[in-house]
């Protein structure tokens, strides 16, 4: 991969940003998209990331930062891992989790370290603060992992090759930063909705997630 640091990008807002956040840092980036036949969006959300692309690197040529050709995995590739697919029934059996984050737990085998993009929201559905461990990254930039010590011993096996870096920012504190630098133009080009390739279908798990994170604004200007 060149040295090149491997981030799974949906098109979405949140990996936009951490996307944007890294060209900045000057980082040559490997883009990883999932592709999901199911999900109605899948042309619709390649489409987008190849549009922010360029946006990105055109809006911010003066970074040293590179976004290598997007690298597509199908879903149904990555191999299963019987001791992971445990962990996450154990958990699911207490609480709600995606199943996004047994084939994440799968393909992280391949790429330790890889990046979820948890927002502020996520975190407290999902894990509390005080499981989490602050480390400085080989971007030299904060991020977060899961602390083995302070979580349960089924959460640090499944999330043990992850990192979250936007655990500590929302969705609308990453709106008012990005309008604060300059590119809120390109995050309102990401795309959310699972169902639809051109108006949000607003019945979705993530159309039904904006509006609960205060990003109802979203559907409506897309409408």
């Amino acid at each position: 991969m060149n040295n090149a640091k491997p981030v799974l990008w949906t098109g979405g807002w949140d990996s936009t940003f951490r996307v944007i956040e890294l060209f900045n840092r000057g980082i040559q980036l490997q883009p990883i998209y999932i592709k999901d036949s199911s999900r109605g969006s899948m042309e619709k959300e390649i489409e987008t990331i190849s549009l922010l692309t360029d946006l990105i690197q055109e809006r911010f040529k003066d970074s040293k930062g590179k976004i290598l050709p997007v690298k597509l995995i199908d879903r149904k590739d990555i191999k299963s891992d019987l001791y992971l697919k445990m962990m996450y029934k154990s958990i699911k059996r207490n609480q709600s989790i995606g199943t996004q984050y047994k084939w994440l737990s799968y393909l992280s085998k391949n790429y330790e370290g890889l990046e979820i993009g948890f927002h502020k929201k996520d975190r407290d559905r999902m894990l509390k603060p005080h499981e989490l461990k602050e480390i400085i990254d080989e971007t030299n930039g904060k991020n977060w992992i899961v602390d083995p010590k302070k979580t349960s011993f089924i959460k640090a096996q499944l999330f043990k090759n992850f990192r979250f870096p936007l655990v500590y920012i929302s969705k609308l504190e990453m709106k008012d930063y990005a309008e604060q630098n300059g590119f809120l133009d390109i995050m309102l080009n990401t795309w959310f909705c699972h169902r639809s390739e051109e108006i949000p279908c607003g019945e979705c798990a993530p159309c039904k997630q904006y509006v609960i994170n205060d990003f109802g604004f979203r559907l409506e200007e897309l409408s």
